[in-house]
């Protein structure tokens, strides 16, 4: 099957990329640089060009037979620095995007919306429950949710949307001080250094690894099933406990210091009901966060001593707070790809 992913150069378009190489499909990434592994080199078409380019979004699009949809900001964060480039961003890549291929009459669109649209209901977050975002992000990715419902009703193209989780990986760092909080503490933690809690420690989160997340856009790609489902574990996981696994791993006992949570957003809980992508999809995660964590701790052994200084020192970025200028002193690396 022929299939186009936007942002296939982010955390999650790289592991999706790799997912449905391994699966006999034939892949073209559409994303602002060629950031991609080393094994997809020479196996996929590469577009370079911003979703938001109507004219490089049609030359992408045509002769596909899916869609996948990953280019957008991949934090909170991002929008916060950028409030109105990234949402107007995030809206219209997707328009652009999911309009080019009702044009081309490609049957089917999966798209990476987040689980920030729940935040307001309690856990654990189900597909059912009413959406009332509180940020820019998740108010865009729920903006694009409806503007694909109306695609689907009225041009008939096939919309699924997956709302992921907490996503880690093995390789977020171009994120910089964006990345997932799991890999920020690994970073620090595998140079020996404390890491630094936001708040006390009991908030969770859900954490699903990018390839377990490619794995579930794979099956989406294939089914026919409309609406949204969550990409999640199931399992949820205090910063304690993040902590505590990351030490037994390491065989070390750094306690973590403690700062004020520097923003005023902040969900204190995250759990994904997992059972609409069980049921629809076929969809359960393999990847255990102590097996995640393992690959990640492993994978920053393997980089140069310099680089893992820099990594180490990422969790401080936001010692100060976070504010504008803060914000605009980090810009990450894969701007505009993985959600």
């Amino acid at each position: 099957m022929r299939v186009l992913v936007t942002g296939g150069a982010g955390l999650i378009g790289r592991a999706a990329v790799a997912e449905l190489l391994e699966t006999g499909h034939e892949v073209t990434v559409l994303d602002r640089v060629e950031e991609l592994p080393q094994s997809a080199r020479g196996h996929v078409r590469v577009v370079t060009g911003d979703t938001r380019d109507e004219e490089i979004v049609r030359r992408a699009v045509a002769g596909q037979e899916r869609v996948a949809h990953l280019a957008a900001g991949a934090s909170f964060l991002m929008y916060e620095r950028d409030p109105i480039q990234e949402t107007t961003g995030a809206m219209a890549g997707f328009h652009t995007v999911i309009d080019a291929a009702a044009r081309a009459h490609v049957p089917r669109i999966v798209y990476a919306s987040t689980s920030a649209v729940y935040e307001g209901n309690p856990v654990p977050y189900r597909e059912t429950m009413p959406l009332s975002p509180p940020d820019l992000k998740a108010f865009a990715k729920k903006v694009n949710e409806e503007v694909a419902d109306l695609y689907r009703k009225r041009y008939g193209i096939q919309t699924l949307a997956l709302r992921p989780f907490s996503v880690y990986g093995t390789d977020e760092e171009s994120k910089g001080p964006y990345a997932n909080v799991a890999s920020l503490f690994a970073w620090a933690m595998a140079a020996g250094r404390r890491p630094l809690l936001w708040g006390d420690g009991d908030q969770t989160r859900d954490f699903i690894s990018a390839d377990d997340v490619a794995h579930a856009l794979r099956l989406a790609l294939d089914s026919s099933y409309t609406g949204a489902v969550n990409v999640g574990t199931g399992v949820e996981t205090s910063f304690f406990g993040l902590i505590s696994d990351l030490n037994r791993l390491l065989g070390a006992e750094l306690e973590p210091e403690h700062m004020d949570v520097p923003i005023s957003i902040y969900a204190s809980r995250l759990l994904a009901d997992t059972s609409v992508a069980s049921e629809t999809l076929g969809f359960r995660a393999q990847v255990s966060l102590a097996e995640g964590l393992t690959r990640t701790l492993e994978r920053v052994a393997s980089l140069g001593s310099e680089t893992r200084r820099h990594l180490s020192g990422l969790q401080e970025a936001f010692r100060r707070g976070v504010t504008a200028e803060t914000l605009a002193a980090h810009k990450p690396g894969d701007r505009l790809r993985a959600a």
